[in-house]
């Protein structure tokens, strides 16, 4: 995936973004009586610009594409506005019609994720189905749950899991919540069983990336099939090919490729015996001596082998009619949006690592990868994102639509306009507070990419 095609990813996921929600604020001002000076996605000097309506509404694509702003008309107490435009001022408006003005971008927000949602809801997403292919013996699932691999997982406290990205929401939500996770499952015998997962247990740092397999110690059911095979390696030696089924490494059956893998780089500049099954069901076996790399700082076992892509039996595919789809979207938002919630408010007690903020370099990273995997899964980004950026600007800080509620419900309370000087300090505060958080997340994306 090149760097272009990653910021041309992110670069429309914020157009889009920015634009419904500077749209909801435009729509309910203008419905409010305000004069809209300027409509403007982006910053800086203007590529296009174009003056519609009674009002003569400059519309503006601007050359940084990172935001956008809709200006208003406002008063000015040296200057006298003319009479068609008096009572047209956004600070002439009473405190409840400001407010309303300020939570309509937030709302366009949700409102837009909600519908991305629904139409992913109706096309659906391809997904690994929820079936456990490796557990680690030293993680969380293997110390306190009997999940076994081979068990696939039905319900996530009373939630239906259709995948893989199905069960790990549940778990993270519940995480999160540090709740108990109560999985219903069928194992690989038919069997269904009930088992308590005591989440609540885990330490803080812990809900974030690579939740399910660094810090559960959990994978999804990779079967083990070679899907190439390296010239000159020790599988080609061995006469592996691709569509071969690896059975036993080393003495050990293999049920999934997690298992083939652990194997193989358990035994470094060894000889083993590889046992495996052709696509026409004949069995095949064999010794050969593995070459040995260094990954992550320790010297490991390789053959030489790539995984097969996954057959269409465990791509799950859940497909909602329209009505259904547009109530999976309104829970998914409401979803994303009270865990997103949650994680900040778990942030500021510290009983939530502030590694999981990421910034620019993070999203557009995402953004990129999800634009390579297709449209379904970009438009799942966006909402995601549409929704990130709804909470984000409902923060009470002036320089976000939460501020402009906090001016207005102080006013209201105190029966008179909040003191500039006052607005002034905010503000101040305000966009220290935002760099202090930039920063942080600027630091956490640097970390992640010079991880080995």
């Amino acid at each position: 995936m090149g760097i272009l095609t990653t910021l041309l990813a992110f670069i429309i996921a914020i157009s889009i973004l920015v634009t419904f929600h500077e749209a909801g604020h435009f729509f309910v001002a203008r419905s409010l009586g305000v004069r809209i000076l300027r409509f403007s996605v982006g910053f800086g000097p203007a590529i296009w610009q174009r003056s519609f309506g009674k009002d003569a509404t400059e519309f503006r694509l601007a050359a940084i594409p990172f935001g956008g702003y809709v200006k208003m008309l406002e008063e000015n107490p040296e200057e006298t506005l003319p009479p068609q435009d008096r009572g047209r001022a956004f600070n002439t408006l009473t405190p409840g019609k400001r407010m309303l003005i300020a939570v309509a971008g937030p709302g366009a927000n949700f409102l837009l994720a909600i519908l991305l949602y629904a139409v992913v809801g109706m096309m659906g997403i391809p997904g690994i189905a929820p079936i456990i292919g490796s557990v680690d013996p030293h993680g969380f699932v293997a110390r306190y749950s009997s999940l076994q691999i081979g068990d696939r997982i039905v319900q996530v406290n009373g939630a239906q899991v259709h995948d893989w990205q199905d069960f790990r929401q549940h778990l993270l939500s519940a995480a999160v919540d540090q709740q108990p996770a109560r999985i219903n499952v069928r194992d690989s015998s038919g069997r269904d069983q009930q088992i308590d997962l005591p989440l609540q247990k885990l330490p803080a740092e812990s809900v974030g990336s690579g939740f399910l397999t660094e810090v559960l110690g959990i994978g999804p059911y990779l079967p083990p099939v070679v899907g190439s095979v390296m010239p000159h390696s020790p599988a080609a030696r061995l006469g592996l090919r691709a569509g071969d089924k690896i059975t036993a490494v080393a003495g050990h059956k293999t049920f999934s490729w997690q298992e083939v893998a652990q194997r193989i780089e358990a035994e470094p500049a060894k000889a083993v015996r590889i046992e495996w099954q052709d696509p026409e069901g004949r069995m095949h076996g064999g010794e050969v001596s593995l070459q040995t790399v260094l990954a992550q700082g320790k010297m490991e076992g390789y053959l030489g082998i790539t995984l097969a892509p996954l057959p269409q039996s465990l791509i799950v595919q859940h497909r909602r009619n329209p009505l259904s789809a547009m109530v999976y979207g309104a829970r998914q938002t409401w979803t994303v949006t009270s865990l997103s919630l949650e994680m900040i408010w778990r942030m500021i007690q510290g009983t939530v690592s502030t590694s999981n903020i990421s910034g620019p370099i993070g999203i557009a990273e995402v953004a990129g990868q999800t634009f390579a995997a297709g449209f379904t899964p970009y438009l799942s980004f966006l909402a995601l994102l549409s929704v990130s950026l709804g909470v984000i600007n409902l923060f009470p800080l002036p320089i976000f639509d939460g501020g402009h509620i906090v001016f207005a419900v102080v006013e209201l309370l105190r029966g008179r306009p909040v003191p500039p000087e006052w607005m002034q300090k905010a503000q101040m505060i305000g966009i220290v507070l935002i760099l202090m958080l930039l920063f942080l997340a600027l630091y956490n994306d640097t970390v992640r990419m010079l991880k080995p």
